[in-house]
């Protein structure tokens, strides 16, 4: 397959864009940002599931499996929480009460 020819598949097509966004994450929290998470764990993993949904195509959304949208928000998960660290002390602390994810 040609370097610049995309993948016919849907997954691998959401694949490389959820790559391409997590490198861009990873770049913020190396530069010092934190994304804020809602402190209620329900409402924190919604919003991580809401931002994988987003990540796809609205075309290719029905044809992404189920467990390539978990993988994506369990990945996403991952590098938001690590970003948790550069917020300020007292949000970290009110998200460390009412979350009950031991970060």
């Amino acid at each position: 397959m040609p370097e610049n020819a995309l993948p016919e598949d849907p997954n691998e097509r959401y694949n490389n864009r959820l790559e391409r966004r997590l490198k861009v994450l990873e770049l913020l929290e190396q530069a010092g940002f934190g994304l804020y998470l809602p402190p209620d764990g329900k409402q924190r993993k919604d919003a991580v599931d809401k931002l994988a949904r987003l990540i796809a195509r609205q075309r290719e959304l029905p044809k992404l499996s189920r467990a390539t949208l978990d993988q994506a928000s369990a990945q996403l998960e991952t590098r938001l929480e690590a970003m948790q660290k550069h917020l300020p002390t007292d949000v970290q602390y009110r998200n460390r009460i009412r979350s009950r994810n031991d970060w």
